[in-house]
Parts: structure tokens; C-alpha cells; sequence
């Protein structure tokens, strides 16, 4: 009894010590990546950057290219999961798109090497060879806020007329956008996303959700 409860011991902290090497791995070559690019980058200088010799690399990790996808489905899968607990259909609608809007924000800020390289993708600077894979990766979390979208039209929660697909890309684009030009907006007043990002993130869903139609009083709500 005793040797196999050391046995199982051994074995859980095998694998705890395999994932953290497997984490420290992917964050090196995140850097490696956004400072050189695919191209540029070096499964050397990723092995130097974590601490590592470069088998240790090949032992987790196929190829260069199966390393530089599993760095960005690290970070969708991290986002994946926040989303989960998000956008709950129990809850108000524009409580949890709120939610949404300043997670995906602050996901970005916090993973700030890998969104520069997704975004990177997305405009076709990457390297090509995973770039079908890498927006299948980004297409997954953009369908769950469009499916969200499109149950909550159905129960009533948002306009009939709103078109899922629009509204998720809206919200989602804002965050880039101020992502990418972090640095010029904070000499904009009332624009220093990094300062303020619940503020930002709230202003946001309430022009989506609210919209800038100013609705007319009821003659009743006068009286």
C-alpha cells in the first residue's frame, strides 16, 4: 500500500513537472515569436529562452510549426474557458456581454505576445503554413459569441433584426483595434484603455446593446 501510494506521488509530480515545462516552453517561444517572427524566431533561441536543450523542445513538441500553433490554442483555450463562464444564458444579457467585452480585453492585455501574433495571422503576416489551423482556432471562440448571440435573439433577450454574426464582430474588433493602438490612444482623453478597461469594456457593450438611437418618451411616461 505504501509503495503504490508513493508510486502515484511520484507519478502526479512527474506530470505537474512535464506541464510546467510543457508552459514555460510555450512561453518562451511566445516571445521569441512576437520579437522575430515565425521566420526569424529560432527553436535555439526558444530553447535558451526557457532553459532548455533544444531535444527537450522536439520531446513536447513535433515541429516548429506544431509549437507555434500549440502557443496560440494555449491562449484561445485559456480565453475558451472564461467564455464558458461568461456567457450564461441564466444570466442578464447585458451583464454578461459586459463580462465578456472586458475578459476578451483584459485576456489580450494579459496575453499581450500571443494576441500580437493571432492578429499577426489574421493579417496574413504570419508564416502560412498554419494559417488555416490558426483561424479555425480564433473562428471557435468567435461562433461561441455568435451562438450566444443568436439563443439570446431567439428568447427575446436582443432585437429579432440584430445580425449575430455583425454584433459579435463588432464587439470583438473594438478590442483589437485598442489592443493594437494601445500606445496612441492614451493621448486620447478618456481613452487609456490599459488604465481603464472596465470602463472602456462597459461604454462598448452599452453602445452595441443600447445602440445611439435616442427612443422617444411615451405620452404616458410624461404624465
Amino acid at each position: 500500500m505504501v509503495q503504490t501510494t508513493q508510486g502515484g506521488s511520484e507519478a502526479v509530480t512527474a506530470a505537474k513537472d512535464a506541464g510546467s515545462g510543457r508552459q514555460r516552453l510555450l512561453t518562451a517561444a511566445a516571445e521569441e515569436f512576437s520579437e522575430h517572427g515565425y521566420a526569424g524566431a529560432s527553436i535555439a533561441a526558444i530553447a535558451a529562452r526557457a532553459g532548455v536543450g533544444k531535444s527537450t523542445i522536439f520531446h513536447h513538441f513535433e515541429s516548429k510549426d506544431a509549437l507555434y500553433l500549440a502557443v496560440i490554442e494555449a491562449a484561445a483555450g485559456e480565453f475558451a474557458r472564461t467564455l464558458d463562464q461568461v456567457l450564461d444564458g441564466t444570466r442578464d444579457v447585458h451583464d454578461s456581454l459586459a463580462e465578456f467585452q472586458l475578459a476578451h480585453l483584459q485576456h489580450m492585455f494579459r496575453n499581450g505576445k500571443v494576441a500580437a501574433l493571432v492578429l499577426r495571422e489574421l493579417r496574413g503576416e504570419g508564416p502560412g503554413k498554419v494559417a488555416g489551423q490558426v483561424r479555425d482556432v480564433v473562428a471557435g471562440n468567435f461562433q461561441r459569441l455568435v451562438n450566444y448571440l443568436a439563443a439570446v435573439r431567439e428568447l427575446g433577450g436582443i432585437r429579432q433584426d440584430v445580425e449575430p454574426r455583425v454584433a459579435a464582430l463588432t464587439m470583438l474588433s473594438v478590442n483589437a483595434f485598442a489592443f493594437q493602438f494601445r500606445e496612441v490612444l492614451r493621448d486620447f482623453p478618456g481613452l487609456d484603455v490599459e488604465q481603464a478597461p472596465d470602463r472602456f469594456a462597459a461604454a462598448v457593450t452599452d453602445l452595441v446593446f443600447r445602440g445611439l438611437k435616442v427612443i422617444p418618451e411615451a405620452k404616458g411616461d410624461k404624465e
